[in-house]
């Protein structure tokens, strides 16, 4: 680095990490659950594929009914009972409810279509269900019932060195660990055989920095606890999240407790427990409160952005 020694602004530390999303690959459903869809996906045929039961009854076709009540029931015999997803024999348009049948005698008429799902209700052939950009959850689980075994997903490898109680919180943004392959590494206590920076202007975590560890942008995380998870929010996430292919971090709204100082020109991050108070590295956090490094602070009671954690 030329120039001499200085504190990196935040947003210029993280322009020299990774922005772009990684290539594709392809993965079962059920692994691809947390990640973030590389292309749209799409219907693989009709669902249902063709007309089925919405309820349990008789099946008959409507216009044989017309007509028919307690009164004037019509004699039909014969007719077929199906349960809720079966398919409707042939020559049948509805379902009668089970209530509605005395013997062989129909006590009430139906309507074409009544008590049925007719085909392609849930889904044309060839429909997007989900958008690219979409991340999968385990609701999503239920594309398996349009015939979608496989989806293209984006997972970053990560490597870590030296932090390791980073793990869970880096497979949390959809990556995978790796000890070769990496796209990112996140190491505290490694030298770094180039560094781009050495320091952010953010209180914790001035120490953290990027640099490059075996030809791999590096996130270079303090030896303090504070600092590092500083250096983790700050640099570490959203490059995870960037080669995830994630969008903007989801943020809510929370009153703070007490009155919050920041010095002017430095990013402060503040962790915060349920009732909107400062908490330590180790405290019950439940959420992250990023003060830019053009506020002084805010006033006890101020509503701020925050960050789920």
């Amino acid at each position: 680095m030329s120039g001499g020694w200085r504190l990196a602004p935040v947003a210029e530390a993280r322009a020299l990490l990774p922005a772009a999303p990684v290539a594709a690959r392809r993965l079962p459903l059920g692994h691809a659950i947390g990640h973030v869809l590389a292309e749209p996906v799409r219907a693989a045929a009709a669902v249902p594929a063709m007309a089925v039961a919405a309820r349990e009854g008789w099946a008959v076709e409507s216009a044989a009914t017309e007509g028919a009540g307690p009164y004037a029931p019509v004699l039909l015999p014969g007719l077929a009972w199906v349960a809720p997803g079966e398919p409707l024999p042939a020559g049948t348009d509805a379902v009668l409810p089970a209530f509605t049948r005395d013997g062989d005698l129909v006590l009430e008429g139906v309507a074409p279509g009544e008590g049925v799902r007719p085909a392609g209700e849930d889904a044309a052939a060839g429909a997007v269900l989900r958008a690219a950009g979409h991340r999968l959850g385990p609701l999503d689980l239920v594309l398996g019932a349009a015939g979608v075994a496989e989806v293209a997903v984006r997972v970053p490898r990560v490597a870590l060195h030296g932090a390791d109680w980073l793990a869970g919180m880096v497979r949390a943004e959809g990556a995978e660990l790796v000890e070769t392959g990496a796209e990112l590494v996140l190491a505290a206590g490694l030298r770094a055989e180039r560094v781009l920076f050495p320091g952010i202007a953010a209180r914790p975590g001035d120490g953290a920095g990027v640099g490059i560890i075996g030809g791999v942008p590096a996130v270079l995380l303090p030896g303090d606890l504070p600092g590092a998870l500083a250096g983790w929010w700050l640099l570490g996430r959203p490059a995870v999240r960037a080669l995830a292919g994630r969008g903007p971090v989801a943020r809510r709204r929370m009153a703070l407790a007490r009155k919050l100082a920041s010095p002017v020109g430095i990013t402060e991050v503040v962790m915060l427990g349920a009732a909107g108070e400062a908490v330590t590295a180790l405290g019950a956090a439940v959420a992250v409160l990023v003060v830019p490094p053009g506020r002084e602070g805010y006033e006890a009671g101020a509503e701020v952005e925050v960050e789920g954690v």
